[in-house]
């Protein structure tokens, strides 16, 4: 798949998350508030429907790529779509104190961490399993 197909996907479903926000949005101000939306209010939209769409990319993959490159699109979706929850953290607060930003971010990479970890020893546990279920077929066919 080119590039310009997976830009389109992404501000397609981006535009998407972003029009459904604002609606949501729109009648949660209309019927608690009478104040004016706030152009804050609009960027945090984008940046949520961003990170919406990005975690969307990472986790639902219905392209046939290999593993390794499924791998690769995964880390580089999820890393950013943190990012914009990060940015977003920053833009809904910018007096947010700077340690629990980076209290985010140490969370973030530690679960990101042992998810990676589990995956792999699931991984070796469920090839090692195949392995042998293999061999006992092998073996019986050959008996």
């Amino acid at each position: 798949m080119k590039l310009s197909q997976y830009l389109k996907h992404f501000l397609k479903d981006t535009s998407k998350a972003s029009g459904c926000l604002m609606i949501i949005v729109a009648i949660f101000l209309g019927l608690n508030s009478i104040e004016t939306i706030k152009a804050s209010l609009l960027w945090q939209i984008i940046v949520i429907a961003s990170a919406y769409t990005l975690f969307k990319f990472a986790f639902v993959n219905n392209l046939d790529l290999g593993k390794k490159t499924q791998l690769i699109l995964f880390i580089i979706y999820s890393t950013l779509a943190n990012m914009m929850v990060v940015l977003w953290l920053c833009l809904i607060s910018p007096n947010i104190d700077s340690n629990l930003i980076i209290m985010y971010i140490i969370v973030i990479l530690i679960v990101k961490g042992a998810a990676f970890a589990m995956m792999y020893i699931d991984g070796q546990e469920q090839a090692k399993q195949l392995n042998e279920k293999l061999s006992e077929y092998k073996n019986g066919i050959n008996e």
